[in-house]
């Protein structure tokens, strides 16, 4: 594999941080030197990063420039990645340690989903440069604008325009007010959710004179005044982010395991079994490693892995399901973390000169023990018109070592909605094309034919 390096965070004129493959290294500017180290050895970063809340980080001093070594996130995602309620446990996160931080004298200086990631179902803070010190009779959240550019305000545009929260991909600084004014109806406007956040700054803006400076905040000379503003203004916030998600939307996908047509409860129960004997089989005497569930619906298989112990990655491109399957995980504190991706459709390396943010399928590759294709293969061959040699060739990328694939034949009802008239394209692939597929790459392990015609494959990655 090519050396991976990405200088995410270039414009931070505190430091930067540079990663390459499994190093993450933050050099700190000499001029906040100090600073962070007070900011390190200060009880609350202490009790964050041993709460899990903050990512850890090892002080290098034994050069002239200060560095700070952090535990690589084994898959990072973005937010663009992420669903909905991804979004809002990222923000109570970033507004929980606002508000702690204050108890101790700190304040964030910037808040943006950018400083989050997630390991498991658990956002994890990663920007250590974040925090200063709290002026205390500043009533004045500084990084109030930008909460509410890239947090709040996608969120609404989600639930109230349903716009892609994926579109942060193209808004770094997020959304402003006055341009989400535009596409709203009058109704939308004067709505309770929208005005205070969308109108109001709206109109002011229309209003400011293009010469006009923005006005600076004046400081409130009693600092427990100060505190009681702020901790109203980010109690407030919560609230809002929480009436930003979106209600429970549910789509064909989303329902899928609850409304089976072509499984019967006796085969349900065969393939969780098999799939059961297929985890330890992998993982004999050990614990089972990482696990990629590509087209992971709402979770029963990624959650049966992680409750044998292995740590998941599960990727969901339909929105609603991906989302249900964030909220199992975490309901149930299950090793699985979830991506809003499709894997037909990877997302693309972002920022400048596309190296702030790396494209998923460079973050993926061989980085599991086992990758699972149930009833994937099929989907990505009618919907997406992908040859099945290249699909096998993906997976030999993505898999150090296990393949798992529910095969689902042509005369199989879901196979056969799915073709929409395609069958002299489509209608004689068989099993013995997806064995020719494999076979440059994959030895074939076990095979378990099912009653309703699918079949079940375990094949060993064959390493040349």
């Amino acid at each position: 594999m090519t050396t991976a390096r990405l200088s995410p965070t270039f414009r931070d004129p505190a430091g930067s941080l540079l990663i390459v493959d499994n190093s993450v290294v933050r050099t700190i500017h000499p001029s906040a030197r100090q600073a962070v180290l007070e900011f390190l050895a200060s009880p609350f970063c202490l009790r964050m990063q041993e709460r899990g809340d903050m990512v850890a980080s090892i002080v290098d001093e034994t050069s002239d420039t200060l560095q700070l070594h952090h535990p690589k996130i084994a898959i990072p995602t973005y937010p663009w990645e992420w669903t909905p309620s991804q979004w809002v446990a990222a923000a109570e996160l970033t507004l929980s340690l606002a508000e702690e931080g204050l108890k101790d004298g700190w304040i964030l200086k910037d808040a943006t989903p950018l400083n989050v990631l997630f390991v498991g179902a658990r956002p994890v803070f990663v920007d250590i440069l974040s925090f200063e010190r709290h002026d205390p009779t500043a009533s004045i959240w500084l990084a109030y604008g930008q909460y509410m550019r890239t947090f709040l305000l996608p969120l609404l545009t989600h639930r109230m325009l349903a716009w892609p929260l994926s579109l942060s991909l193209f808004k770094r600084d997020g959304y402003e007010p006055i341009e989400l004014y535009a596409a709203l109806g009058w109704r939308q406007r004067l709505s309770r959710t929208a005005f205070w956040p969308i109108t109001l700054p709206a109109l002011l803006e229309k209003r400011k004179g293009s010469g006009d400076e923005a006005a600076k905040p004046r400081p409130v000379q009693k600092p427990e005044l100060a505190l009681h503003i702020l901790r109203g203004t980010l109690k407030d916030l919560r609230a809002r982010t929480r009436r930003a998600l979106p209600e429970g939307a549910a789509t064909e996908w989303s329902d899928y395991t609850t409304t089976l047509t072509h499984y019967t409860a006796a085969e349900s129960d065969r393939k969780r079994a098999w799939m059961r004997h297929t985890l330890t089989t992998i993982f004999p005497g050990k614990t089972p490693g990482r696990v990629l569930d590509i087209g992971a619906n709402t979770g029963e298989f990624s959650a049966l892995a992680a409750e044998a112990g292995a740590e998941v990655i599960a990727i969901e491109r339909d929105g609603a399901t991906a989302d249900k399957l964030f909220r199992m995980s975490r309901e149930k504190g299950l090793n699985i973390q979830t991506i809003h991706a499709d894997i037909s459709r990877p997302t693309p390396a972002a920022g400048w000169e596309y190296g702030e943010q790396s494209a998923l399928l460079p973050r993926l590759e061989e980085q599991f023990d086992l990758v699972l294709m149930l009833a994937v293969i099929h989907h990505l061959v009618l919907m997406e018109q992908i040859p099945l040699p290249a699909i096998l060739e993906l997976c030999h990328r993505l898999t150090r070592s296990h393949l798992v694939i529910e095969w689902v034949p042509a005369e199989d009802p879901m196979y056969k909605s799915l073709m929409r008239g395609r069958t002299e394209l489509y209608g004689g692939l068989t099993e013995a094309d997806l064995l020719a597929a494999t076979g440059p790459g994959f030895d074939l392990l076990e095979r378990e034919a099912l009653a309703n015609g699918r079949v079940l494959f375990l094949f060993q990655k064959r390493v040349s």
